[in-house]
């Protein structure tokens, strides 16, 4: 295994980011830093996967796709992020290519964790509402709760739908989707 060092007196591209080919590392491109993350937990990737159940049974239903991490979602020149988990309609299917997601995807789930809270809640938000994510779902771990965003709310930085340990999540981008909050913690 080749021991990868990252140059941090240049601002990185997509080019500089694609050399490094597949890593066992998660990592991401964001405003031209490569930022590199420990594994997730495994609280994190039990969620993950309860998410990643339920988003998949609805997708099938509709003729979408999810995907889960590492998949690079190509934002710009000097953006390749990296969510936990990424859902794509039937009609956006297009914008799945061999080297990732490139285009604007349906919705888009991250699940927090103390390392990127900040990443996750700020920096992510906002590329994910620039390039018009229709849904963007933070998902936080600690306080077991779901923070769910749309393209077309008024007010970016307040969540349209928050719930709290328990509640009935809906979509506005999977109107048939239906699950207790309790299903995933």
């Amino acid at each position: 295994m080749e021991t990868v060092k990252i140059d941090r007196t240049k601002e990185w591209t997509v080019e500089d980011y694609l050399l490094l080919g597949e890593m066992n590392t998660p990592c991401q491109l964001i405003n031209g830093e490569l930022i590199m993350s420990p594994a997730p937990t495994p609280y994190h990737q039990f969620i993950s996967g309860n998410l990643y159940d339920i988003l998949k049974t609805e997708s099938k239903r509709n003729s979408g796709v999810v995907f889960y991490s590492p998949i690079d979602l190509y934002i710009d020149k000097n953006n390749v992020l990296q969510p936990d988990l990424i859902y794509v309609s039937k009609e956006n299917k297009n914008i799945v290519t061999n080297r990732g997601i490139e285009g604007v995807p349906d919705l888009v789930v991250e699940i927090i964790s103390p390392s990127n809270v900040f990443t996750d809640r700020n920096t992510k938000k906002k590329k994910y509402q620039n390039i018009k994510v229709k849904e963007y779902w933070i998902v936080d771990p600690g306080n077991k709760t779901l923070e769910i965003y749309t393209s077309t709310q008024e007010d970016q930085d307040t969540p349209y739908l928050y719930l709290a340990e328990e509640g009935l999540v809906t979509s506005t981008v999977l109107p048939q989707l239906q699950f207790n909050l309790k299903e995933i913690f």
